[in-house]
C-alpha cells in the first residue's frame, strides 16, 4: 500500500490537533453512520440476496463502531449511544432477512 499525500497530510494534522479519545469517538461515529446506511439499504433491497449482503456489511460496520467506541474509554457511554441509535435500524434489517 502506498500512502497518498492528501490523506497522509490530513492525518498528520488530525493527530497533532486532536486527542486519541476524540479521534476514536469520531471514528466510531463514522462507522456507526456507515452501519446505519447499510441497514437502510438492507430494508430497501429488492432481493433477499442483496438484503443479506447489506445486513452482513452493516454488522461488520457496527462491530467497528463498537470497537472504536470502546476505545473512547468513557465507561461505555459511547458504546451505549451507538447501540441505542442503531437498535431500531438493526432490528428492521434483521426482520427483513428472515
Amino acid at each position: 500500500m502506498t500512502l497518498r499525500r492528501k490523506p497522509l497530510a490530513a492525518a498528520r494534522k488530525e493527530v497533532a490537533a486532536k486527542s486519541d479519545r476524540t479521534i476514536e469517538r469520531e471514528t466510531a461515529e463514522k462507522w456507526a453512520a456507515r452501519a446505519a446506511a447499510c441497514y437502510e439499504r438492507c430494508v430497501a433491497a429488492r432481493s433477499n440476496a442483496m438484503a443479506i449482503a447489506w445486513r452482513v456489511r452493516g454488522e461488520e460496520y457496527l462491530h467497528e463502531a463498537l470497537e472504536h467506541g470502546a476505545l473512547v474509554e468513557d465507561f461505555g457511554k459511547t458504546v451505549g449511544k451507538i447501540e441505542k441509535e442503531l437498535g431500531a435500524l438493526r432490528k428492521n434489517a434483521r426482520r427483513r432477512v428472515r
